[in-house]
């Protein structure tokens, strides 16, 4: 079975990967994606030291975004994109709640999604949604700023990925879990950083995973000592 290590990254900077950074530290990565919430500096430095894609979806917190977006890396949000034959999904942002950018009614993100018909269609669906905020009713907070979205349950319902990236809930604002599973999809939440094995299709343009695929996900849903913050 094929495989990719994936660097999740999303709402804090983590060291490693900036101020202690060393030729070391992306050893074993093969793809690197923001969940939001970073500095434009911190993920123009991790572009211009890694060799290979860092995806991103702004958070609520990325205004410098809309006049500076991060040089050497790849807006996915309200984007397919299709790395190694999986195929990720971005719908960046958050709850509505003080007129951001990048904040939404729960209307305004099911408005989002629609508009994403053909290129779903055309995919014939997606393997990883990659989100900033949490889904409702899933480790989301009670403030109306970390509620999460309703629709993105739905997303998963239907089309099933293998996983489900987000962040913005900080996992030291009380008992979250980093990983944990919606239906049979494993959710994670990227804050600061999180090492994740994902299975790859066996032929690129297939979608089809090896049997063992299934395995390997569900031990990716299971706490680790190094996913401590």
């Amino acid at each position: 079975m094929k495989t990719a290590r994936i660097l999740l990254l999303s709402d804090e900077e983590y060291p490693l990967y900036s101020k202690s950074w060393t030729p070391a530290s992306f050893q074993g990565i093969d793809l690197i994606i923001s969940c939001g919430d970073l500095p434009t500096r911190y993920l123009e430095f991790i572009a211009d030291r890694f060799d290979g894609y860092v995806l991103y979806v702004p958070g609520n917190h990325d205004r410098n975004y809309v006049t500076h977006p991060p040089l050497g890396c790849v807006n996915i949000d309200e984007k397919i994109f299709t790395w190694k034959g999986l195929r990720f999904l971005g719908l960046g942002g958050t709850m509505w709640y003080n007129d951001g950018p990048w904040q939404y009614s729960e209307k305004e993100m099911k408005k989002r999604i629609r508009k994403l018909w053909f290129p779903l269609l055309k995919s014939s669906g997606f393997d990883i949604l990659v989100t900033h905020a949490p889904a409702f009713g899933h480790y989301d907070g009670k403030d109306r700023c970390h509620t999460g979205f309703q629709s993105f349950n739905e997303l998963i319902e239907r089309y099933r990925p293998l996983f489900f990236f987000h962040g913005h809930i900080h996992l030291n604002y009380g008992e979250f879990p980093r990983r944990y599973t919606i239906d049979e999809t494993v959710a994670i939440n990227g804050y600061k950083r999180c090492i994740v094995t994902v299975p790859l299709p066996d032929e690129e343009d297939t979608h089809v995973f090896d049997a063992d695929a299934r395995e390997l996900i569900e031990e990716q849903s299971r706490p680790r000592p190094e996913d401590r913050i």
